[in-house]
């Protein structure tokens, strides 16, 4: 009976970690962000989808050291490189 309970138990916690890593990021789609990134550039812009471990922006200008420019297209950012997201 023990065993039984510990794999619920553990089932249970990992089913809980899943559904907060999905809520996490789940917000934001939809929305224009400012998102920094660990080496300082950021990107502003409309977050589409979110795919795994990868962040989807629409309409995006990318903010660097010096100026900023207009992206044509899709940016894909890693979001273990994001240190934060604003929401516009």
């Amino acid at each position: 009976m023990l065993p039984t309970a510990c794999v619920l138990l553990v089932l249970l916690v990992l089913a809980g970690l899943g559904a907060l890593r999905w809520w996490t990021w789940r917000p934001v789609v939809k929305q224009r962000v400012l998102a920094q990134l660990d080496d300082g550039s950021s990107f502003e812009g409309v977050v589409m989808s979110r795919r795994g471990p990868l962040l989807v922006l629409v309409d995006a200008v990318v903010r660097i050291p010096g100026g900023e420019q207009r992206i044509d297209g899709t940016v894909v950012l890693e979001r273990p490189r994001v240190v934060f997201l604003q929401v516009m």
